[in-house]
């Protein structure tokens, strides 16, 4: 097939990931509003007068024309809709985890419009909302979105619901809560404790409006907790440590 002969793919576009690729180019990772994650290269946009290569930063918002090649697709054209605005170090901390989250948890040219969508407003919130809170949010929306949300309301073992009251226990392995009855079945298990305020929080910040958050005390140990539950299982799921988590670790944000 010839090159004028192959799919030529237009569509507006998030930069998820952009690093430089041979002498003069750049790879690129966007999420696509109607033909989800999409990778590619431009070619020659590390030349200090290419369009392309001064468009393409993370967490722009692009319409892009990509033709798919033999080995990889290549970006043909792009325009600005949107750039991102100034942001500081915390905010692009936090940007860069919401980008890496949906490029390690999302397949190649899987259609997910409303997935487009939730990540263009939590970009947007975190420049006017708590950046932290936000991507918590984004992320545990991404899992859903996803089909890799835990269940946290009954054990996973027993198929008891787990009460508000009850302690319980979060397995990554087992994808879901422990209930105390079933907690010596899985002694050595990595299993981390999950307290009904942690619990309380996950399902806030899952129906957290960006906009217009509902009213909802934040406990700084509950956070951390959850903090820790959800990357402990996002890891467990990638396989691989996320980078954008070591630099907010280095950032000691």
């Amino acid at each position: 097939m010839s090159e004028s002969q192959r799919e030529l793919l237009a569509d507006d576009a998030l930069v998820l990931h952009v690093k430089n690729w041979q002498t003069a180019d750049k790879y690129a990772v966007c999420f696509t509003k109607e033909h989800g994650k999409l990778r590619f290269i431009a070619y020659g946009a590390r030349y200090e007068k290419n369009i392309h290569g001064r468009l393409l930063q993370p967490f722009a918002n692009l319409h892009i024309e990509v033709q798919q090649g033999q080995k990889i697709d290549k970006l043909r054209s792009c325009e600005l809709l949107q750039m991102p605005k100034s942001m500081d170090m915390q905010q692009m901390a936090y940007a860069a985890v919401a980008s890496e989250l949906t490029a390690v948890l999302t397949e190649d040219r899987v259609p997910q419009p409303e997935l487009y969508e939730m990540l263009g407003a939590a970009l947007a919130a975190l420049m006017q909302r708590n950046p932290r809170l936000v991507v918590l949010s984004y992320a545990i929306k991404l899992l859903a979105a996803t089909g890799f949300a835990p269940q946290l309301t009954h054990c996973v073992h027993c198929g008891e619901a787990v009460t508000a009251k009850e302690n319980a226990w979060f397995s990554p392995l087992q994808g879901g809560l422990i209930c105390s009855s079933c907690r010596s079945s899985y002694n050595g298990d990595g299993l981390e404790p999950c307290s009904a305020e942690a619990r309380e929080l996950w399902q806030w910040l899952a129906q957290l409006d960006y906009e217009q958050p509902a009213p909802f005390r934040v406990r700084g140990g509950a956070l951390m907790e959850l903090e820790k539950i959800l990357f402990k299982f996002i890891f467990f799921q990638t396989d691989k440590p996320l980078n954008s988590l070591n630099f907010l670790s280095q950032l000691q944000l």
